[in-house]
């Protein structure tokens, strides 16, 4: 198991090369500006939405995806 934090070009690498078997996002919700796009330059992803948390006082939000599998 590797966890990555922060480092976009790493995921988008590994998401490439077929290397990641479950996402877990963090969501942090923005009033005003923008951010990065998650994923921006991936090859195109299927992807199973498993569950969502939101029970962060912040107001933050917690998705989990696994990768779905081709037949």
């Amino acid at each position: 198991m590797v966890i990555s934090f922060g480092s976009g070009t790493i995921v988008q690498q590994l998401a490439n090369e077929g290397l990641i078997d479950e996402y877990l996002i963090v969501v942090t919700p923005v009033v005003l500006g923008s951010g990065k796009p998650l994923f921006k330059d991936v090859k195109e992803i299927k992807l199973n939405h498993l569950e969502i948390k939101r029970d962060f006082e912040s107001g933050n939000f917690l998705l989990h995806y696994r990768i779905k599998q081709s037949r």
